[in-house]
């Protein structure tokens, strides 16, 4: 069985962060099959005065091909966006012709996130007569999230809606999401296939210093991430207690920064900068529970990498959150609530001893270590189309 990966996102050298979470469900894969990726830079704001560019890279059995179109600048926005699109399109269907010509026609292809790389399956499947199925990670389809699907453009919600359509079957990362999509489309299949975690670099040790409770929080700190509520609920623990300090890591902007200065927290709260992969996991092996207050999410990979460390979690009950957080592993707060989130924060404090670090991690690895998703996604295909052999994609 040959599968081809279309990606709307993928981490490029443009945004290394891109779809990270798709390239660990593409590097859970190469360890039991080769994949190769297919990626068109599609974010208006990364190409700006770029050039044209393709670039392969290979690691082991994973081949990543990602393109950058260089983006117009007619002075129209709208003009621009037309342009671009159209040498989207036509790009992307001469990277497939171009991937036939030398590996073939692909058996299946996998799309990630259906605009724009789902119209390169929908082209595919027309025209080679080749299946595709679709993950989506997104959670932009209920109508309180910002630039949810309805309010998109009518080629936006075409693709989607035909690309959900026309695939074999739906996968992601929560039942949450998949219930909500299958209230909106008309879908054949669907599949839970979790945010999958590199457990060799996510695992519990031993703190050293256990004085003072360490809490931490990880994301890239936009809005969403609700920041500065999480820092009002640590102002109104600060009142209470002092036995405790918050490490917020990622590219904090300078009003996340002036935010802690002003409130008088710039003794309790540092900050790390953008952290690497590996980085992410050394601090988060080295606090004793992740604090996470979004507005909305889907399931962020945080969550599965705390637990995978063996770290609980506090954070607000959104998206899929609750589906793996619970009372052995966390605690969950009401979205919004700063006063539930310092009363949770100083539960926790008092009660930390009850939550069993090792269990918390070995119960998360097996579920969400790669090698788990690896088998995951070869029974996925294998189920759509019986009697091929998995160990020889490509």
């Amino acid at each position: 069985m040959k599968v081809l990966w279309l990606c709307s996102w993928y981490p490029n050298e443009l945004d290394p962060f891109d779809g990270d979470f798709v390239e660990r469900h593409a590097k859970a894969l190469s360890l039991y099959a080769e994949v190769y990726v297919i990626h068109v830079v599609q974010n208006h704001e990364w190409l700006q005065g770029k050039e044209y560019k393709e670039q392969v890279l290979e690691n082991g059995n994973l081949q990543v091909q990602t393109v950058i179109l260089p983006f117009p600048d007619t002075g129209l926005s709208i003009w621009n966006k037309l342009i671009f699109n159209n040498r989207y399109q036509k790009n992307l269907k001469e990277q497939l012709r171009r991937y036939i010509r030398n590996h073939g026609k692909p058996d299946l292809v996998h799309v990630h996130v259906p605009v724009k790389a789902g119209a390169g399956a929908l082209w595919l499947k027309k025209n080679f007569n080749v299946p595709f199925v679709v993950t989506e990670h997104t959670s932009a389809y209920f109508e309180d999230i910002p630039f949810h699907y309805a309010s998109r453009n009518i080629y936006f919600r075409y693709v989607t809606r035909k690309t959900f359509k026309e695939a074999l079957a739906v996968s992601s990362v929560s039942d949450w999401l998949l219930k909500r999509l299958k209230e909106l489309f008309q879908l054949q299949q669907t599949r839970l296939i979790r945010n999958t975690v590199d457990t060799s670099l996510f695992y519990p040790v031993q703190r050293s210093n256990t004085d003072v409770t360490r809490f931490l929080h990880v994301s890239m700190m936009v809005p969403l991430k609700n920041v500065t509520g999480i820092l009002q609920a640590f102002l109104q623990l600060q009142q209470k207690r002092t036995d405790w300090e918050l490490v917020l890591a990622g590219p904090a902007p300078e009003e996340i920064r002036q935010h802690v200065q002003v409130s008088g927290l710039q003794n309790k709260v540092s900050f790390t900068g953008a952290l690497s992969y590996a980085e992410v996991a050394l601090q988060m092996q080295q606090a004793d529970a992740l604090v996470h207050f979004s507005k909305y999410e889907n399931l962020p990979c945080v969550i599965n990498e705390a637990l995978c460390c063996g770290m609980p979690v506090i954070s607000s009950d959104v998206g899929g959150i609750s589906e793996l957080v619970n009372e052995s592993n966390g605690i969950l707060v009401k979205e919004g609530d700063c006063n539930s989130l310092a009363a949770a924060l100083d539960f926790f404090m008092d009660n930390r001893h009850t939550f069993h670090n090792e269990s918390i991690a070995a119960a998360a690895q097996q579920q969400y270590g790669f090698h788990v998703t690896g088998r995951e996604l070869i029974r996925f295909y294998e189920s759509l189309l019986p009697g091929t052999n998995p160990s020889v994609l490509q």
